[in-house]
């Protein structure tokens, strides 16, 4: 009898600890929820050569931060600091030195394998900063990630300036392709690329199954057409978020994870990122920013 008792105490033991693992299990198998993200180009270049007012601006923009869940920036040269003087995401890219690549990440969620890549490619005023992409997973949920790269592409209009832009994206997508090959992947940044501009590819991802979340949203599905004719009511100057901007998100599902974007803001109609709440723009870019959910389900 005693034999038995120990038995059953060893049975339900053994059905106590599997249920907890099957649990746990199903918690990692499982999950959904939804991120918001800010893409900022927040004009951090030196003073005397900014086109914004940075030493003015930067700590304007910082508190402005703290709404999203995963911020990519670009241009944060040389008043990091104050970028970061309210600033409450936990979790930051090392930065880098003025003048270096102005890329940095800041999160919400765990970020891990920071790494950035200088392109290969620039003309004149480019190469004088190490301007390229960064990479990194971030842990959306227990052991759940995704990868996400912060872009700053090549500029100008020149046929240089538009080839090397060109090997810009060739870069980042053989990176791409050797770093996330199959993992879901949302890619945000200035791409100084626009579709209707004739010699610039930002089509590639398109082709790769991206999806650019203003295309979706914005355009319901209709990709302009490459002519170098700007969008109705967009020249000289854009009027309404169907006007193609150069700050873009993209990204891809793959099996496990569903991504959707839910909401796509270019520039802020609530005033958030302006002098006073209402004046100056704190940048010369629009804050690109984008509602998504996501879906995982490894079974």
């Amino acid at each position: 009898m005693q034999n038995l008792l120990t038995f059953r105490k060893l049975f339900w033991l053994c059905s106590f600890i599997l249920t907890l693992a099957s649990c746990k299990d199903d918690q990692i198998d499982q999950a959904s929820g939804s991120l918001s993200l800010l893409s900022y180009n927040v004009a951090g270049l030196p003073q005397s050569i900014s086109s914004s007012d940075p030493e003015k601006y930067m700590s304007l923009i910082s508190p402005s931060l703290n709404d999203f869940d995963v911020v990519h920036v670009q241009e944060d040269f040389c008043y990091h600091d104050s970028l970061l003087l309210y600033l409450d995401l936990p979790y930051r890219s090392e930065p880098t030195p003025c003048i270096g690549s102005g890329l940095n990440s800041f999160s919400k969620y765990p970020i891990k394998d920071f790494e950035r890549v200088a392109w290969t490619d620039c003309t004149l005023a480019d190469c004088f900063s190490l301007k390229g992409f960064s990479y990194s997973k971030i842990e959306v949920a227990k052991d759940i990630y995704i990868d996400f790269y912060n872009v700053h592409c090549n500029a100008g209009s020149s046929e240089e300036s538009k080839a090397a832009r060109r090997k810009n994206l060739e870069q980042l997508i053989t990176y791409m392709q050797v770093h996330s090959p199959s993992n879901v992947i949302v890619i945000m940044g200035d791409f100084n690329n626009k579709y209707i501009r004739e010699g610039d590819s930002i089509r590639a991802f398109l082709d790769l199954g991206f999806t650019d979340a203003w295309i979706e949203l914005i355009r319901q599905d209709d990709i302009p057409q490459m002519n170098n004719i700007p969008l109705e009511d967009c020249y000289p100057i854009s009027t309404s978020i169907s006007c193609e901007g150069v700050d873009k998100l993209l990204y891809r599902s793959n099996d496990e994870m569903k991504l959707k974007a839910i909401s796509f803001q270019y520039g802020d109609d609530n005033r958030f990122f302006f002098e006073g709440n209402d004046t100056l723009p704190l940048s010369d870019h629009e804050p690109l920013m984008v509602q998504m959910s996501f879906d995982f389900n490894r079974k």
